[in-house]
């Protein structure tokens, strides 16, 4: 496997998607406040992280392959900020400013490594006709050099219904191949996804998007069976937490499974952005998808480790190969 991992350099990868900021305020609460029974957190120190579509495209940076993003953002000082983080992870740029939406910001306060409250600043009306075509000027000039697509939808109103079938469009007005396309959805845009090549629902993601109980292993087989035929895709990765990840393609009846690799879970943030990166990278190099699947796997289990949106390197997924069996069965 560590072969594989080190050819994760040659990947290249198309993010487009809902980015936004991670603001982290820190410190310390040793009193109440006397205008109302809340903790009075003495800030010591601020962190600014990518977010959203900005952590997926840090997970392939972080993994050795190279990126390009895509996304709306504001005309605030807040989309400065995000496009000089992209410009120290060394992501190729592409922000389309819409003066009638703010930048999205998700502010965390802490004290004592307690999380006290988290207040988001965004708009989640879906862009206009205008920023769509901005969009897809800026899709246009990537397709040659990345044939791999994710699209990060955080419900934030950048991806619209026929966007799918626009790029496969654009594709074919250049004569490239077809992109492979992986999304990470979000349920209430369901309508969104037809004809992609792989979907990584987490276990809440996917009943939602089946309408549907997935309590027990045989729900989880059938509502998955029938998400990857509803769907169009090619393949379904249902990730569950714990209990590991499922993946279902068309017309095969056959399910992969591959146990979590987790020793500790601290933190989730991002854990499925850390899934999608892995996932999409090994299979631009044209590795097996059970492979790639593994390979994701151990990425998950190394940034549950960790607190807050994470990433995982090249060299710690090599030391976690060495270290960790992968348990894996066919359903």
């Amino acid at each position: 496997m560590k072969n594989a991992i080190l050819q994760l350099d040659n990947a290249k990868i198309l993010v487009i998607g809902d980015i936004m900021l991670d603001a982290y305020y820190e410190g310390d609460a040793t009193r109440i406040s006397p205008e109302a029974p809340v903790p009075v957190v003495k800030i010591e120190r601020k962190r600014n992280i990518l977010g959203g579509a900005g952590n997926v495209a840090r997970n392939i940076n972080a993994l050795g392959g190279k990126c390009a993003i895509i996304s709306v953002v504001g005309d605030d000082y807040t989309a400065t900020i995000l496009e000089n983080l992209l410009t120290e992870e060394k992501i190729e740029t592409y922000l389309i400013h819409d003066k009638t939406r703010p930048s999205t910001v998700k502010s965390r306060v802490f004290a004592r490594n307690q999380q006290i409250i988290r207040y988001d600043e965004e708009i989640d009306t879906p862009i206009n006709e205008t920023i769509k075509q901005a969009i897809l000027e800026k899709i246009a000039l990537c397709l040659q050099e990345y044939p791999v697509i994710i699209l990060s939808d955080y419900g934030k109103g950048l991806l619209y219904q026929e966007l799918i079938e626009n790029i496969y469009t654009l594709a074919k007005q250049q004569n490239l191949t077809k992109p492979k396309i992986f999304i990470d959805p979000k349920p209430k845009n369901k309508a969104f996804y037809q004809n992609a090549f792989l979907l990584t629902p987490n276990h809440k993601e996917s009943a939602e998007l089946a309408n549907a109980s997935l309590k027990t292993k045989q729900e989880i087989i059938e509502q998955g069976h029938i998400l990857v035929k509803n769907l169009e895709s090619e393949y379904l990765l249902m990730t569950l937490g714990a209990d590991g990840m499922a993946l279902f393609q068309k017309n095969s009846k056959e399910i992969y499974h591959v146990k979590s690799s987790a020793k500790q879970v601290f933190d989730v943030t991002g854990a499925g952005d850390t899934v999608i990166a892995s996932l999409a990278s090994c299979i631009a190099i044209n590795l097996p998808t059970q492979q790639a699947c593994d390979i994701a796997t151990l990425a998950a289990g190394i940034v549950v480790e960790k607190v807050g949106s994470a990433t995982a390197s090249q060299e710690e997924l090599i030391q976690a190969s060495l270290k960790t069996n992968i348990i894996s069965e066919i359903w």
